[in-house]
């Protein structure tokens, strides 16, 4: 597995690797504005959220407990938001902190926590599912067994299947007006990519998972020209049991997706 995982790693960063731009002289005082220092504080968090595969920073190199290392790409200078979606280093991943508890307000332009991803690191952590080794690490959820009982396979990798568990059970803890936002789930794992990325999803590492989607809003189906138009119909009760266990809501995204939770606790603020 080691072996796979070292190999994996090597492959996909050579694939995804952002290269670092050669600048003839120093950069104007515009340029750095905008392309502020990377908290490097960030890159510690990074490795107490995944302390069953992460060991520690060394300068710029994340290394992993079975000995594989990754560039984080913290030296990289910050880039636009659609050029980080499309091509995350790690430290890209974590440029955007995510504030638990009730949202203030609808996010600010682009402000999207959790939706920038590098893959190569999701993958040696969970695995790729393109090659079957996703599945092997999955155990069946029974999503809301007291209200429409429903089979849901997730991962077992940081004790997603149990946190998940501890979540259900403070979901059915809720008055019954909520209910209608939970049934039928829109699904947990599945091997796919995210449509505007071609990138693999969280669902396919069985690491996320839609509520009702009759009840959700997408930011695609109501983009406009210019901004999204901010829409989102599901209470934050509903996301204060996923909060608690490490799962970030896509209800607070710019590009909102309500429906969506996924564990991410490296961005909790």
């Amino acid at each position: 597995m080691r072996a796979n995982r070292r190999l994996a790693i090597q492959a996909l960063a050579g694939a995804l690797a952002v290269p670092v731009l050669a600048l003839a002289g120093a950069r104007t005082a515009a340029a750095q504005t905008s392309n502020p220092a990377f908290d490097r504080s960030r890159l510690d968090r990074l490795v107490a959220a995944y302390p069953d595969h992460l060991a520690a920073i060394e300068g710029d190199t994340l290394v992993w407990r079975d000995g594989s290392r990754m560039p984080t790409g913290a030296g990289q200078p910050e880039r636009s938001f659609d050029a980080m979606l499309k091509a995350a280093t790690i430290a890209d991943q974590l440029r955007q902190r995510y504030e638990p508890g009730p949202p203030a307000g609808p996010p600010s332009r682009d402000h999207s926590p959790g939706r920038i991803r590098n893959t190569p690191f999701f993958i040696a952590m969970y695995g790729d599912c393109r090659r079957g080794a996703v599945s092997p690490r999955l155990r069946p959820v029974t999503w809301m067994p007291r209200t429409a009982p429903q089979p849901l396979p997730v991962t077992t990798v940081n004790d997603i299947a149990t946190r998940m568990e501890r979540v259900i059970a403070a979901l059915e803890g809720l008055p019954d007006r909520f209910k209608a936002y939970l049934v039928p789930s829109g699904g947990t794992y599945n091997c796919r990519t995210v449509a505007d990325t071609g990138l693999l999803s969280m669902h396919s590492w069985g690491a996320a998972i839609d509520v009702a989607v009759a009840r959700s809003d997408y930011w695609s189906w109501a983009r406009r020209r210019g901004d999204i138009p901010y829409r989102n119909r599901i209470p934050f009760e509903i996301a204060e049991p996923f909060e608690a266990e490490g799962f970030i809501w896509g209800g607070k995204w710019y590009h909102y997706d309500t429906m969506h939770f996924e564990y991410r606790p490296e961005l909790f603020a």
